[in-house]
């Protein structure tokens, strides 16, 4: 885990600093779109009630862990069954963060054609159909490789997280830079 934490910082940083570059030139996107209807900056009750909505359409379940997990099963969009797990972060009752989870449901240890590493590449290939073909290749030192995208104040991460999942991580780069500058002040010794 401490992994996994060391490289969001790494990609935070990075991501921040190529977004403060796209805002100094002038460069300002709209696309706030995650997936199934969610957005970056979605109100918390829009999202709780787009929930109930898709559940009703049988689009979407409780997953495990309990009201704190949404899953998502895709039947035919990969080359095996695939569960999509995700739950927003809240900054201000609004999504700020959408960390998803992907894994082939015939996971196991002895079936290595459903680990992680296969189940990237098909991801990958349908977040660039998505989101746009232009992400780029990041090896990190501890977590291998790291795709990543930046679209406006949009950013996204895609990684293996583990022999079982598939990490993708859309992160609303406007809050984050503002949560950053927010706790700069805080820790800054003139605030002593």
């Amino acid at each position: 885990m401490n992994r996994f934490y060391q490289l969001l910082i790494y990609i935070s940083l990075l991501g921040a600093s190529l977004f403060s570059c796209d805002m100094d030139k002038g460069k300002s996107s709209d696309s706030d779109a995650l997936f199934m209807g969610f957005y970056l900056g979605m109100p918390q009750k829009d999202f709780f009630d787009h929930c109930t909505e898709l559940n009703k359409q049988q689009l979407i379940t409780q997953g495990p862990g309990g009201n704190t997990n949404v899953e998502h099963l895709i039947k035919d969009k990969f080359s095996s069954e695939v569960s999509m797990r995700f739950f927003p972060t809240f900054i201000d009752h609004k999504i700020f963060e959408m960390p998803v989870t992907y894994q082939f449901i015939s996971w196991a240890p002895w079936n290595k054609q459903y680990w992680a590493d296969q189940l990237l590449e098909e991801v990958l290939e349908d977040y660039k159909k998505t989101y746009g073909d232009d992400f780029k290749l990041l090896n990190h030192p501890t977590q291998g490789k790291v795709y990543y995208r930046i679209d406006g104040k949009r950013r996204i991460n895609l990684f293996v997280k583990d022999e079982q999942f598939v990490q993708a991580v859309f992160t609303d780069l406007k809050v984050e830079k503002r949560l950053k500058e927010e706790y700069a002040k805080k820790i800054s010794p003139d605030n002593n």
